[in-house]
């Protein structure tokens, strides 16, 4: 009986030595990088009331949703625009007309992407006329003539004009 009441009594007390080496260990809370308390406070300083300024106007918040937008009164909220494409080389040469968005200036030519247009068509006489949808975001073009005969292909750099009413290009 001595025995077990012996191993029952140090039970609770290795217990506890384990749970103080784990708390100290833990550490005790507390924050280490806080300034210390000063045994004595000093007397406050008093300090002037800060001066009263006009607050700047608080400025436009950036829109979170789609009830926050401000559309200017003249859009039109359209996300296309129609570009009337008018060609009239006066001729009856056979032809092939391609309107492109991906294009590069390339010394004294160009050099275009085809994968990229926005329209392609033949000349029939000499003529193409046709309205193409074009995106808001396309504001310059290339269009480009190539001849069956083996005429150098003719270039012509087409850009959005802002105040114009319709969008025309005209190759003659």
């Amino acid at each position: 009986m001595n025995i077990q009441n012996n191993t029952l009594l140090n039970r609770p007390a290795s217990m506890m030595v384990c749970f103080a080496f784990l708390m100290t260990a833990c550490g005790g809370g507390g924050d280490d990088g806080a300034p210390a308390t000063p045994v004595a406070s000093a007397p406050a300083a008093t300090t002037p009331p800060p001066a009263t300024t006009t607050p700047d106007p608080d400025p436009a918040p950036n829109p979170t949703s789609l009830d926050d937008l401000v559309v200017d009164a003249d859009n039109k909220l359209q996300s296309a625009y129609s570009l009337t494409v008018d060609v009239n080389k006066g001729n009856s040469n056979r032809g092939y007309f391609s309107l492109c968005d991906d294009y590069q200036a390339n010394g004294g030519g160009y050099k275009v992407n085809f994968n990229s247009c926005l329209f392609r068509g033949p000349l029939t006489d000499g003529k193409l006329s046709k309205d193409v949808k074009v995106a808001n975001h396309e504001s310059q073009l290339i269009a480009v003539i190539w001849f069956y005969d083996g005429q150098a292909p003719q270039y012509t750099e087409w850009q959005y004009k802002q105040d114009a009413e319709t969008q025309i290009l005209t190759m003659n």
